[in-house]
């Protein structure tokens, strides 16, 4: 099998995760995916691989040099658009044209300046129904490359191979029931990014909050002074909040707050908000915004009930992967040394590796040659995956 079969193969296989189920894996089709994985490995000689009751997929591939280093990638792919019938296109030899889409959807170099970095390279994309799903499966097709080419040349010296796909990434809980010592790493990378020539080491930090709106409902007609409708309050508590701190306005190490979903009706309203900073000391100005927003909606509405609940999802890794620079110093080194020039960068989101150094499995990111994250404008440079097979590849033997 060629290593871009692995990626192809991968993303025609729905894996959506779900925040509403409560569940790990939060949805099953996750499973399906691990399944294939778990086959995959087997074949490649990786003898312990299997999935355990959470769907997350284990596997070990002996190595003759001291260190065990851990690779990690996650399986589900993202909730803003579908990831069902994934209908992957390859674009050979991009010149910088427009790539038209379904539905009469493109995508130009003006819309996406990203688009220019490529010029002269095959591109994978979407049909324009779905996202592409190489966040992460690329970093899966990845991974399952560099264990072949170590399968199909045991002449090759390596480290130990300390193999880890997660599921549920994308809603914050890919690390909730990973078995540490179950992989063994003594450090890892996780391979969810994007540019090749970036190692990420820092990341937002990350609070979900939700707001629960009772009203008071009452026929219309006899509604004078008595009706309180739920949407209404519900608007009003959101237009308390900062209208240039969403991810319109921010870029950089800007955190923001998000409207990830809104539903009601007079008598029950409902909103979902992610709040993002890469300082502690923001992520509580952020929170205490959000909790005056709903105290001064509530005096304003005395009748009403408001809720809110704020959970944790992941914390800035920076802090403890500066403990120990060896990890990213020796990715910094064979990325110099296949041409590129290296950087060390942040990431604007949340990633496994995140957790997993919190919890002292130090995890910087690695990318994972795909762009657009999230959209039906996700695309895969074929030429950046291959390198960045190799790269991953000689890090193993470094």
């Amino acid at each position: 099998m060629k290593n871009l079969d692995y990626f192809i193969r991968y993303v025609r296989v729905s894996t959506q995760s779900d925040d509403t189920t409560g569940t790990t894996p939060s949805t099953e089709r996750q499973k399906n995916l691990g399944r294939i994985l778990v086959q995959d490995l087997l074949n490649l000689g990786v003898a312990d691989a299997h999935m355990d009751e959470w769907g997350n997929v284990y596997g070990h591939l002996p190595g003759q040099y001291s260190e065990r280093i851990g690779l990690n990638a996650h399986m589900d792919t993202a909730l803003e658009v579908s990831g069902e019938n994934v209908q992957p296109h390859l674009v050979r030899n991009y010149q910088g044209d427009v790539i038209k889409l379904a539905n009469g959807l493109k995508m130009s170099p003006e819309a996406f300046p990203s688009l220019k970095k490529h010029i002269g390279h095959d591109l994978i994309v979407t049909d324009g129904n779905t996202l592409l799903g190489a966040d992460d499966k690329s970093g899966l097709a990845i991974i399952m490359s560099v264990v072949k080419f170590f399968h199909d040349h045991p002449e090759v010296k390596h480290h130990t191979l300390c193999l880890g796909f997660t599921v549920d990434e994308e809603i914050g809980e890919g690390a909730l029931h990973f078995d540490y010592q179950k992989l063994g790493a003594d450090y890892a990378y996780t391979v969810d990014g994007a540019d090749i020539n970036i190692v990420e080491c820092e990341n937002f930090n990350a609070k979900a909050a939700e707001i629960f709106v009772k009203g008071v409902s009452i026929h219309p007609g006899e509604g004078k002074g008595k009706l309180v409708n739920a949407g209404v309050v519900l608007n009003s508590l959101i237009s308390e909040l900062p209208a240039e701190e969403t991810p319109f306005d921010s870029e950089g190490h800007e955190g923001f707050w998000h409207l990830t979903e809104v539903k009601g009706t007079p008598d029950n309203a409902y909103a979902s908000i992610i709040l993002r900073d890469f300082e502690e000391v923001g992520m509580k100005h952020r929170v205490n915004i959000l909790e005056y927003a709903v105290k001064k909606t509530q005096a304003k509405y005395p009748t009403a009930k408001i809720e809110l609940k704020i959970r944790d999802q992941y914390y800035n890794m920076k802090q403890y992967v500066d403990k120990n620079p060896y990890v990213v110093n020796k990715a910094i080194e064979v990325i110099r040394s296949h041409g590129l020039e290296p950087v060390v960068g942040f990431i604007r989101g949340g990633t496994d590796g995140a957790t997993m150094s919190r919890n002292g499995l130090i995890t910087p990111n690695l990318g994972t040659a795909s762009y657009n994250h999230h959209g039906r404008f996700e695309y895969l440079d074929v030429q950046e995956f291959e390198q960045m097979i190799k790269i991953v590849t000689d890090i193993c033997r470094q």
